[in-house]
């Protein structure tokens, strides 16, 4: 009787050496486990800033220039990435959901101006060399959202006019200019006034100036 007691002593004493060794694997192991969820993060877009940029903040856009709501989706985007009506009339959650769609597929250069002016760049899924392909800058591909054309493509529109009289500012649009003055013609009449100048009319830059 007395081995058996000091056979079963050894064997408790190897069982609580081994839960000690399990806890202590358990306990270690929990940070490691967080640190691994945490670092799988992903950087995303400050959509209210986005909007502030692109329409005052104002997610009921619709000045007529074929651009709408806060993030100023063309039709044809919008209803491509899962829109539908018209992004005028669409929640801010809406837009914001059919952006996080377009921000997937074509990167923040989507909306080339106002993303690099707020420092939010964020690439595209598709591999970066596409993006840099030197022969996209010579011919610009039509729009089919305010963003598809390359930063390099857009950047080389409007200049600003030396004799103008009103000083471009952040979240204009030439529609929203030409209602606030009252300019007859709308904006198709600031174009013409500034042809030389207004050579994209759908990139304008805060501080540049045009005649009115």
């Amino acid at each position: 009787m007395a081995f058996n007691r000091g056979k079963q002593g050894k064997q408790g004493s190897a069982a609580r050496t081994i839960a000690k060794v399990a806890a202590v694997g358990i306990i270690a192991g929990a940070p490691l486990g967080l640190a691994v969820g945490t670092a799988n993060a992903a950087p995303g877009m400050d959509w209210d800033a986005l909007a502030q940029c692109e329409a005052s903040g104002n997610w009921g856009a619709n000045t007529g220039n074929g651009y709408y709501g806060g993030l100023q989706f063309t039709q044809g985007t919008w209803n491509a990435n899962g829109g539908t009506g018209n992004p005028a009339n669409a929640s801010r959650e809406e837009q914001i959901r059919v952006a996080e769609n377009v921000l997937r597929t074509q990167g923040s250069q989507a909306w080339p101006a106002c993303s690099a002016r707020l420092g939010a760049y964020v690439g595209k899924t598709a591999p970066a060399p596409k993006q840099a392909q030197p022969q996209r800058k010579a011919a610009p591909q039509q729009r089919t959202a305010p963003v598809q054309q390359a930063p390099v493509v857009a950047l080389a529109g409007s200049k600003t006019n030396p004799n103008g009289n009103y000083e471009i500012k952040a979240g204009d649009t030439l529609s929203k200019i030409a209602d606030e003055n009252k300019v007859a013609g709308g904006w198709q009449a600031i174009v013409e006034k500034n042809k030389d100048f207004l050579t994209n009319p759908d990139l304008i830059f805060p501080g540049h100036k045009i005649q009115l």
